[in-house]
């Protein structure tokens, strides 16, 4: 394994978990698709401006659209990912969106690369059960905690966003970053006129100082999280990048029991563990 992909993979991980926990603090006090314009339009603001002092040539323009492509298939994902966190506990929702984020680019790697070997497969087997654990509320009887169906939606568009981030990257990361942030700030900015015309509510606790601070800090750390897996792809193979980088549920689920103090039922507990030795098999 390549030392470099292991360093930005893993740097990725701990950074995206801890822009999620922001995300999803900041989504409980105000609607999450307003909070993901804010992060990533400030986002964007300081990318542009960071090209601009530097003088980053422009990227070339199948990477721009790779870059577009993928900041709409993230920003559907974080929409649906911040709303699964508001709903429900974190750190179970974190674990569902993770493994399936992890999964979809392992897949198209190995549809590109070569069919996965035993290790692999036992991998996926206890990455199903894992999910089955972590879903499952012994008290109702019911598989569906709250935010469940958002969170595997988020995990689709968070495997498809890493798809599109390792073609982008190719001749560099800051100028496809800007791609993918103008394309989610359009999503997110686009979705959030008809949520804030209609309530004078929602766009009072959206302009709370507490709530665009946290939003800010969650865009850049999204941003920040982006960028070193994108320096993992171009360091090795986009299966190791994308499972070492979908560790990040680890932090916000540590993040959320430590400040939250969440609690989880032991089952669900084992859940989450499987599912990280799920991201250790899948990624051997």
């Amino acid at each position: 394994m390549n030392a470099g992909t292991t360093v930005f993979g893993v740097s990725a991980a701990l950074v995206w978990g801890t822009a999620d926990f922001t995300g999803g603090i900041s989504a409980k006090r105000a609607p999450a698709i307003p909070v993901v314009a804010i992060a990533h339009g400030t986002s964007l603001l300081l990318l542009l401006l960071w090209v601009a002092i530097a003088r980053v040539p422009i990227a070339d323009p199948t990477n721009l659209l790779w870059g577009f492509f993928a900041g709409i298939a993230g920003s559907i994902g974080l929409i649906c990912f911040y709303h699964a966190l508001s709903l429900g506990q974190m750190g179970l929702n974190a674990a569902i969106s993770g493994l399936l984020t992890a999964a979809i680019p392992v897949l198209f790697s190995f549809a590109r690369n070569g069919t996965p070997g035993a290790i692999q497969l036992t991998g996926f087997a206890v990455a199903a059960l894992s999910i089955f654990l972590i879903a499952y509320v012994p008290r109702t009887g019911k598989a569906r905690p709250a935010g469940l169906l958002y969170a595997i939606a988020a995990g689709f568009g968070f495997g498809i966003l890493l798809i599109g981030l390792k073609f982008a990257s190719q001749n560099g990361v800051l100028w496809p970053q800007i791609s993918a942030r103008i394309a989610s700030v359009i999503v997110a900015g686009g979705a959030s006129l008809p949520l804030l015309r209609k309530n004078r509510e929602q766009r009072a606790r959206l302009v709370q100082p507490a709530t665009l601070a946290l939003a800010t800090l969650a865009g850049l750390l999204d941003t920040g999280g982006n960028m070193l897996y994108m320096l993992a792809t171009r360091a090795g193979r986009l299966d190791v990048a994308a499972m070492l980088s979908s560790l990040y549920p680890a932090a916000t689920i540590l993040l959320a029991h430590w400040l939250l103090r969440e609690r989880t039922t032991r089952l669900q507990t084992a859940g989450m563990v499987l599912a990280l030795a799920a991201v250790a098999l899948i990624s051997h």
